[in-house]
């Protein structure tokens, strides 16, 4: 065998040291190249920087907590899907009242005393779970301090079975008492109104809107005289069967400010013990526990065995603009003086003068609240700035008139002009003011004079 070339010798000792350092580099860093030195080894990690088992638990612990709470979150959501729903609601209207009267008034009813006292002070709590709905609200401003208002439990599904309610309801009878005393014009409702319209009474009342909410029927029975808490008694037919049926026959529905509404009431009443009467006041209150403004017209007890009250209403809504007017009658099956006859109508204008509306509410018929273009107080969505404005400001005249004089029952006359003033300063607070001048024939012979000037602030949620 001949001896070995240096060149090949020379060769191979050359591939051997580069396959070496090809082995070395393989174990070092790849972001670094063969000319940079190789840094040093790092110390190991001690026992101090590594995360204790303390730190650990507080860390699960309160991984814990917060699914335990998304969890009793969900479960409270689910609960309360099940459960009614509450909602709070309140009034409260503080009056101040001054009278003058001619001397054939104070001969006849009295003086009366200027006075200032809170006409309602509500307060309620209502609500729905599915198709259920309930109310329960008093009044400690009325003689039973608290007073049964609205009391009852019902049924809702108004666009195909219709809406019931049984409990202490107002009687479906006339646009004016079915409205909602905060959405009034004035400061109280009409002479005829006093007079003929029920209040409310315990009993049952369905009603439902047809043909697009343009039509709306309701129908109730009641007991005919419930007293502060809706208790009523008598084993005779003390009931009331009562219904009223209401058109629209033209409805502006892009703003909802140009519209025109007729309807029609009736109520068959059993007399409670035998006995019906009739009777009005100015239309002013003070105070529910002294009568210090008398009825200028009363027909007192009358015998008998049944009475009927028929009504008629309309209402023409274009802009700013309205007229709003009634008509109602009281047919009384008498038992000492056959049949009689007492009847009462008013009707009134008004107009806004900063370019608001009178808006309705069609599934029911009744009106809603007049919301001001610019509030008195609002704040700035954008800005968060409080912006100011003059609120709606209404003014307004109504006459009206009622006669409780018929056969032998000389209950009287009266006719009253009201001239009013309304400023909305926001959609739930506003402040009203009323000149009304009484015309008043109770004995026959004379007429007397009396005048009021009314000034409520009024406060609703």
């Amino acid at each position: 065998m001949g001896r070995p070339n240096r060149g090949m010798i020379s060769i191979s000792v050359s591939l051997l040291l580069l396959s070496a350092w090809l082995v070395r580099a393989s174990d070092e860093p790849t972001d670094l190249s063969p000319l940079e030195p190789r840094p040093q080894m790092t110390t190991p990690v001690n026992e101090s920087s590594e995360i204790s088992p303390s730190i650990e638990t507080a860390i699960r612990d309160l991984l814990e907590d917060k699914e335990k709470r998304q969890e009793a979150e969900k479960a409270k959501r689910e609960t309360d899907g099940k459960k009614p729903t509450v909602n709070w609601t309140g009034q409260l209207q503080a009056d101040m009242l001054m009278f003058t009267q001619d001397a054939a008034s104070k001969a006849i009813f009295g003086n009366i005393p200027n006075g200032s006292a809170f006409r309602r002070a509500r307060f309620g709590v209502f609500g729905q779970h599915e198709l259920t709905e309930y109310r329960i609200e008093m009044d400690f401003a009325f003689a039973g301090r608290p007073t049964f208002l609205d009391v009852f439990a019902g049924v809702i599904n108004p666009q195909t079975h219709g809406t019931l309610r049984v409990g202490h309801v107002f009687e479906p009878f006339s646009l004016e008492r079915m409205t909602p005393n905060r959405y009034l014009t004035f400061l109280e409702r009409s002479l005829m109104d006093q007079a003929f319209a029920p209040v409310r009474n315990l009993g049952v009342i369905w009603r439902r809107p047809f043909a697009q909410e343009d039509v709306t029927f309701a129908l109730g029975m009641f007991r005919t005289d419930s007293d502060f808490y809706g208790d009523d008694l008598g084993d005779l037919f003390e009931h009331a069967i009562t219904s009223r049926l209401t058109w629209m026959p033209y409805y502006r529905s892009s703003t909802g400010d140009h519209y025109l509404l007729v309807g029609a009431s009736g109520s068959f009443r059993g007399a409670n013990n035998h006995i019906v009467r009739f009777r009005a006041q100015p239309e002013v209150r003070i105070g529910a526990m002294i009568l210090s403004v008398p009825f200028m017209a009363d027909t007192g007890l009358i015998p008998a065995t049944h009475s009927f009250l028929l009504g008629t209403e309309a209402i023409w809504v274009r802009g700013a603009f309205s007229v709003q007017a009634e008509y109602a009658a009281a047919p009384v099956a008498s038992i000492n003086s056959g049949t009689l006859w007492f009847q009462g109508w008013y009707v009134y204008v008004s107009y806004f003068l900063t370019g608001e509306h009178r808006g309705i509410r069609r599934d029911q018929a009744i009106m809603q609240r007049v919301i001001p273009k610019r509030p008195l107080f609002r704040t700035g969505s954008a800005t968060g700035d409080r912006e100011t404005g003059p609120g709606a400001w209404e003014v307004a005249l109504r006459l009206s008139h009622l006669d409780l004089n018929s056969g032998a029952i000389t209950g009287g006359r009266i006719t009253e002009l009201t001239a009013g003033l309304n400023w909305y300063l926001t959609p739930y607070m506003r402040m009203t003011s009323n000149y009304i001048h009484s015309f008043a024939n109770r004995d026959q012979q004379r007429q007397t004079h009396t005048d009021t000037f009314g000034l409520r602030v009024g406060y609703d949620f």
